[in-house]
């Protein structure tokens, strides 16, 4: 059905896309959020509200480049816009559904948060290396671990019970030779990701999706070997899940 988005969005936290230059061949814009302070892997309630505010001012909706992971916790944000019933599903390395007793927002428990959003129906985490089993998750979360990647084409469209899927990527779902984050990785190809993604684009009418596990560096770093791969590796990923969306969008929006 297709990909609803208009453009690429990008939240500039860490400065982490600024050297990603093919990323800005798709119709974009920035917003700046490194000067708001308290939004590094918690987020205090009034840091979400600004955040909250400077989206609403962005004229293109779909794709959403957010950062680190440290910063994935903005996707409730972007899933609170929805206004009719839809699935997240989430390639992640986590379940990011802790149940935490802070009232703040966290990379860790952000979807916990977004299950009380009404239209959010159904959560499916995709990727995780480990089995579910043991944890305390919602009955409306469903979770394909790594290990039974070969059921995904078919188990993964039936777990959907909407038509309209929200689609959030942390790039720690990727195996190392894909992407490199700052934090622990998974398994999970590129190619196999863009798979499930063609797969999710042909079937489902796609609302919007972000990407993060973007590897943060400080100046004195930008010509460390590690972040020197990182940002390639991740550029790579990024343009490909891009081009990928784009390639179904429904305005057939292409890059420039």
């Amino acid at each position: 059905m297709g990909f609803q988005g208009n453009g690429v969005t990008v939240l500039n936290f860490d400065g982490t896309y600024r050297p990603q230059k093919r990323l800005f061949c798709f119709p974009h814009e920035w917003i700046d959020l490194a000067d708001v302070p308290e939004t590094n892997l918690y987020c205090s309630e009034a840091a979400l509200a600004e955040i909250e505010r400077r989206l609403r001012r962005r004229r293109t909706r779909g794709a959403v480049l957010i950062g680190s992971g440290n910063y994935h916790y903005v996707t409730y944000l972007l899933l609170r816009e929805i206004s009719e019933p839809f699935t997240l599903v989430l390639f992640d390395h986590h379940t990011d559904a802790e149940q935490d007793e802070s009232s703040l927002i966290s990379c860790g428990s952000w979807v916990a948060h977004a299950l009380q959003y009404a239209q959010l129906r159904k959560v499916v985490i995709v990727g995780p290396s480990f089995s579910p089993r043991n944890l305390r998750l919602s009955p409306n979360i469903t979770v394909f671990p790594f290990a039974d990647h070969d059921e995904w084409p078919n188990e993964l469209l039936k777990a959907i019970p909407t038509g309209s899927v929200y689609i959030s990527i942390d790039k720690d779902v990727l195996r190392r030779e894909d992407a490199v984050t700052n934090w622990d990785q998974g398994m999970m190809t590129l190619s196999r990701l863009l798979a499930c993604l063609r797969l999710l684009l042909f079937y489902k009418k796609v609302l919007g999706v972000d990407i993060c596990g973007e590897y943060p560096k400080a100046v004195i770093d930008v010509f460390h070997p590690l972040c020197l791969e990182a940002q390639w590796k991740n550029e790579q990923a990024n343009s490909a899940i891009l081009e990928t969306c784009f390639r179904y969008a429904t305005s057939h929006l292409r890059p420039a």
